[in-house]
Formats: structure tokens, C-alpha cells, sequence
């Protein structure tokens, strides 16, 4: 007959299982934190590209003419940037493409990027009538536009484009009115810097 195990095994055997599953909770609950942060890091930054490529494509493709001294193809106000821009027509099978204005809005009040657009065949965005805007991406802080352009032209050679967002599990606390102002450790900043070469080194104004 096997001798019984004494209360202090009992208590001791107890014990190294406690520490073993403490340790293993603590290892899940780690990883479980990491996972989720890569996921609300690729969230945001995933928001920030499709923006982005959205605007620097509106601006490469700018629309200009040398002969219309009354076109505007571009202004720009810091915070937000209109554009005539070339487009092709959705679910044209000839690949028409036609000309209209967007405009990229930044709304502080409500940590919004913006985005309308025009009628076809607008040349110039100066005068141009935006429809109602939709959002383009939120959780947006801070936003601006600089445009270099060289003297007498039109159009722009670069415009830096700097967008400052908030991460998703933030972004939802300010929606729920949880908190009022997100934390700095919780902004992250994106530049692109767009080249815009639409032969403007040869126009003549």
C-alpha cells in the first residue's frame, strides 16, 4: 500500500501549480496586449495610406492648361487643398476619363479629413461648386498643406501633405465621450511629399 501524501506535499504541490498558472496567465495576458497592439498600429496606419494615396493621386494627376489664364487647377488654404484633377469614369469600358474639382477639408470640431467633389468638366477649382462632403478618414488632429511653387506659375512642384491621427481604441473613446482630448502618446504623424511634374517648367504665364 502506497504511503498517502502528507498535507504539506499537498500544500507544497499546490503551490508550485499556483506560481506555474500565475506565470502562464501572465504570458497570455502579454501577448494578448502585443497582438492587439500591432493590430491598432496596422489599423492606423492603414487609414493613413488609403488617404494619402487618395489626395497624391488627385494632385499628380492635376489637370492645367497653358492658353486658360482664368483656370485655377489648384489652391490651397493649410488646412485644406482643392485641385482639378483627371479622373476615369467608373465602369467605362471605352476608359473615358473626365476633369472635376476635389476638395480635402480638415474639420478640427470634429477630428474629420473631408472630401467632395465637383461636376465633371470643372478646369478651374477657383469658383467651382463642391457637393456635400463625406468623411474621408477620422481621428484626425491636426492637418496642413504646403505648396512650393515657383514664381509666376500656377501649379505647384511639391506640396508636403502632414496628417496627425489618433489610433483606433482611442478613436473610440472619443466617441463614446469617454474622454475629451486624446493623449500625445496616442498621435502619430504621416508626411507624404507629393512631385507634381505636368511639364509646369515650360508653361509661360
Amino acid at each position: 500500500m502506497k504511503k498517502p501524501f502528507t498535507l504539506v506535499e499537498l500544500l507544497i504541490a499546490m503551490s508550485v501549480l499556483s506560481v506555474f498558472l500565475l506565470g502562464l496567465m501572465q504570458f497570455y495576458t502579454t501577448t494578448e496586449d502585443v497582438m492587439s497592439a500591432g493590430a491598432n498600429r496596422t489599423e492606423l496606419f492603414e487609414r493613413a495610406r488609403c488617404a494619402m494615396d487618395m489626395m497624391a493621386n488627385d494632385l499628380t494627376c492635376m489637370y492645367y492648361s497653358q492658353t486658360d489664364e482664368n483656370m485655377i487647377p489648384f489652391e490651397c488654404t493649410g488646412s485644406s487643398f482643392s485641385v482639378a484633377t483627371i479622373r476615369p469614369e467608373k465602369l467605362d469600358t471605352s476608359a473615358k476619363t473626365s476633369i472635376l474639382g476635389a476638395r480635402y477639408s480638415f474639420d478640427a470640431g470634429d477630428r474629420k479629413l473631408t472630401y467632395a467633389t465637383s461636376n465633371k468638366d470643372v478646369f478651374s477649382v477657383k469658383g467651382a461648386s463642391f457637393g456635400g462632403g463625406e468623411t474621408l478618414v477620422e481621428g484626425v488632429t491636426d492637418f496642413s498643406v504646403t505648396a512650393k511653387t515657383q514664381s509666376g506659375l500656377k501649379i505647384p512642384d511639391t506640396v508636403l501633405i502632414r496628417m496627425e491621427l489618433v489610433d483606433g481604441k482611442t478613436l473610440k473613446r472619443l466617441k463614446a465621450g469617454a474622454i475629451s482630448e486624446p493623449p500625445k502618446e496616442t498621435r502619430r504623424e504621416f508626411r507624404r511629399l507629393v512631385v507634381i511634374d505636368r511639364g509646369q517648367r515650360k508653361i509661360k504665364q
